[in-house]
């Protein structure tokens, strides 16, 4: 009778360790789904602060496993899901991520000719998405500068439209102010 008794609850164990595994594991597809939309609407794989917010959501749902029963699948299951979201990072899903690490790219001083250079680099002719529309506008405008409360004269601006065409794209729009041919201001406008 013992043995018996030894063999049902042990049985139980493994079936109960087995349920918390997928538990685990359902919510850590449901929180990756909830990634790639992220990634594919707004490029988040290009912010250090998703990667420690996603390791935090995935830790506080695996870490009281850990420290109750200290199995090792649950860190498997840990360093699987933040391996995954680190690939995030190499892969391209949309055109929105080509079009912000081409804003991230842009640096005060830089000539038009560079900035364009920057443009071609991040959106080939023959490349898998679309080229933005752009145009270069010969205007004066006066930019209210944040830093030390100066104003800033602009008198080009390049303006980027990431896809007219596409209803998802067509607000996302990407301004570099110039001045004497030099970028002073960059403006990122997502859809």
């Amino acid at each position: 009778m013992k043995y018996i008794k030894r063999y049902v609850k042990k049985n139980q164990l493994i079936f109960e360790l087995i349920l918390e595994i997928i538990f685990e594991l359902i919510f850590l597809i449901f929180l990756f789904l909830l990634v790639l939309y992220l990634e594919y609407e707004l490029a988040v794989s290009l912010l250090w602060q998703f990667y420690l917010v996603m390791a935090g959501f995935s830790l506080i749902l695996l870490l009281p496993a850990y420290l109750l029963y200290r199995r090792k699948q649950v860190l498997w299951l840990f360093l699987g899901f933040n391996i995954s979201l680190l690939a995030l990072h190499f892969v391209t899903l949309s055109p929105v991520k080509p079009f912000t690490k081409f804003y991230l790219d842009i640096k005060n001083g830089m000539k038009i000719e560079e900035v364009q250079g920057l443009f071609n680099y991040h959106f080939p002719k023959e490349g898998r998405f679309r080229q933005p529309e752009w145009s270069l506008n010969e205007m004066r405008e006066n930019l209210n500068s944040d830093q030390k409360g100066v104003v800033i004269i602009s008198d080009q601006n390049l303006n980027y439209i990431l896809d007219p065409t596409d209803g998802r794209y067509n607000a996302e729009i990407l301004i570099v102010y110039f001045q004497n041919g030099k970028v002073v201001e960059t403006k990122y406008l997502p859809d």
